[in-house]
């Protein structure tokens, strides 16, 4: 049994920790409110972003409340009692002032939530009115190039309190900084977005015409006859916009406008390698690269004696189809209804039910008012902007802006269809219809890309591109023709964009090696082949070459780094990526949608490449 002085030592033991825990409570109480506050006042807001993009607009509201109530009790905290003992305190004295500035961040972070609820609604929706038949109001696009200013500062501000905390305090620096870095790490991708998006928010009143008419060309492509920049143009219309208002002019058909399309001379876009001679307005646009192609097309356009263009707007029938999708089905001549559903195929794969060139004119020139209808009618601004953003990633979308200024814009958003400037390894391969035809419409594509990397960073790298002409039978009678409309036969220009620096290029045609020239396109070489394919025929070619930085050098071992272009095919390429590290090197933390292949191989890849990924991956020398 425990004797008196044994009793007395644990009493004296438990009153200790009892004084050392109120100490510790007097000290920690203060953060940890504060801390609870900051935290529920982020989940509130994680809330209503996801409750936006549910188009919850109430419950959004509601969950912003919250979090302005949750911040306004993190302010409160500089007050009363828990404020006095910021203030009084010895220890909490020293963190005084970084409370401050966590407190301030919350409310700057709320307050950029309140004032993107109020100019939410005048963007999305059914009765979002930015945009209403056919006229941008400027009024209401000024009201939130205000907005987005204000929330512009208010993360500016958030920022700056977050990087002045020191986090200096004895016993709870540890802790403050920690609670800094975690604001710092959420606020990161809301700073890069803003400072992406707001050269084109500068720009966007003049571009509506709000200080002086714009013009642009819109080019309707169609993807069942490739160019290395995407579909052939159908048809081209005029554009103009004056204190928002826009007007389209008459649509003309490539098809149809003969002598107005003849092969004719305009002033080539210096080193484009594709431009040769007389062209097309038509085949204005060889080249990959719509800030060279978009060029092209606008001094053709102006050769005809047309007026001079502001800029080109790009969309093929893909991109279109995703506007129906999300303003509902129309009405097409010969056709009637059409949806999402049956776009595409009923108005670029049905060219064998409908031989007289008066109906597929018929058909080319409505897609235009499909265009101005569907982009510019009322309600769903930003739904129809992101739809279009994702068209623009797997390249059925692109803007080219002669001001170079409104072109970096709309370039650091990519929406500019230019090809990646990256100087590590590459993946870009494009085909040209050169018969011409429309059986693109059935062309099944396959990449796959084999990179073996040496300690140097450098790589010995094998592409090999499979298509399959995977077409119907010919469905008239008598031999094909092979050419036009309704052929089955393809004539196609394969066309490997390479790595910069890339040497020791090999080609193969079906596994024969083939003499081909290295040639250039702004500093990136590039290998092409014109390959004949009858229905049903599958060729593959394929390139071996050195890559010298495809991986850069690090301290702590390599980081590969690979940029992909897609070309805007009716049918996705598959493509399919296997890195083999250098002996010994393993890999570390994969990026989303890598894995481990091998001992020492990773991989990527998928049956549709629907973007324009860019990855880097780490790897370090084992052991």
């Amino acid at each position: 049994m425990p004797g008196p002085g044994s009793r007395l030592r644990t009493r004296l033991v438990v009153l200790l920790l009892a004084v050392v825990c109120l100490f510790a409570l007097m000290i920690a109480g203060p953060l940890v409110w504060t801390w609870w506050q900051g935290n529920q006042t982020q989940a509130a807001l994680e809330d209503a972003t996801r409750a936006l993009e549910d188009q919850d607009l109430h419950e959004a509201d509601d969950h912003v409340a919250d979090a302005r109530a949750h911040a306004d009790r993190a302010v409160a905290t500089r007050h009363g009692l828990l404020g006095a003992m910021w203030r009084n305190l010895p220890v909490l004295r020293q963190a005084q002032p970084d409370a401050v500035r966590m407190t301030d961040s919350v409310d700057d972070l709320t307050t950029i939530a309140e004032e993107g609820l109020r100019v939410y609604p005048l963007l999305t929706g059914d009765e979002g009115d930015l945009v209403t038949d056919g006229r941008v109001d400027l009024a209401t696009l000024d009201r939130v190039v205000v907005s987005f200013e204000d929330i512009e500062s208010r993360v500016q501000a958030a920022h700056s309190s977050l990087t002045a905390v020191e986090g200096d305090a004895p016993l709870i620096g540890g802790q403050i900084r920690e609670m800094r870095d975690e604001g710092l790490d959420g606020l990161a991708p809301l700073a890069r977005g803003l400072e992406r998006v707001a050269p084109l928010v500068d720009a966007l009143p003049a571009m509506l015409g709000a200080e002086s008419r714009q013009d642009y060309l819109i080019a309707i492509l169609n993807p069942a006859e490739q160019l290395f920049s995407g579909g052939t143009p159908l048809t081209f219309t005029p554009m103009s916009v004056v204190d928002g208002r826009i007007e389209m002019g008459t649509p003309q058909d490539t098809a149809t406008h003969g002598e107005a399309f003849q092969p004719r001379y305009w002033k080539k876009v210096k080193g484009n390698p594709f431009h040769r001679g007389r062209l097309r307005i038509g085949t204005a646009t060889f080249a990959p690269d719509w800030s060279v192609s978009g060029e092209e097309a606008l001094r053709a356009w102006g050769s005809l004696g047309r007026r001079k263009m502001d800029g080109l707007i790009a969309i093929d029938v893909m991109a279109l189809r995703d506007l129906v999708a999300l303003t509902g089905p129309l009405d097409v001549p010969f056709y009637g209804e059409i949806t999402a559903d049956n776009f595409v195929q009923t108005l670029i794969g049905s060219y064998d039910n409908l031989t007289d060139y008066r109906g597929r004119h018929q058909i080319n020139q409505a897609l235009v008012p499909i265009f101005r209808d569907r982009l510019f009618a009322t309600g769903k601004f930003v739904e129809k902007l992101q739809a279009l953003q994702a068209a623009a990633e797997g390249r059925h979308f692109a803007v080219y802006l002669r001001d170079p200024a409104r072109q970096r814009a709309f370039s650091d958003l990519g929406l500019t269809g230019e090809l990646s400037d990256t100087r590590h390894d590459y993946l870009g391969v494009f085909t040209q219809n050169a018969v011409p035809s429309k059986t693109d419409y059935w062309q099944n594509r396959t990449v796959t890309s084999d990179v073996r990397l040496d300690v140097d960073g450098s790589a010995r790298v094998r592409v090999a591109t499979r298509i399959h002409n995977d077409s119907t039978p010919y469905p008239f009678k008598g031999p094909d023709p092979r050419s036009g409309y309704s052929t089955r036969y393809a004539s196609l220009s394969v066309a490997q964009f390479l790595p910069r620096g890339a040497t020791d290029v090999v080609a193969r045609v079906d596994g024969q090696v083939v003499d081909l020239p290295v040639a250039d396109f702004y500093g990136r070489p590039y290998v092409r082949r014109t390959i004949d394919f009858k229905p049903q025929a599958e060729h593959t070619f394929a390139l071996s070459y050195d890559v010298p930085r495809a991986a850069e050098v690090t301290d702590g071992g390599l980081a590969y780094r690979l940029d992909v272009d897609p070309q805007g095919l009716v049918r996705p390429s598959a493509i399919a990526v296997t890195v083999q590290l250098p002996p010994g090197f393993v890999a570390d933390d994969l990026p989303e949608h890598w894995f481990e292949v091998g001992e020492g191989t990773i991989g990527w890849g998928g049956p549709a490449l629907v973007d324009s990924p860019s990855f880097e991956v780490t790897a370090s020398l084992r052991g």
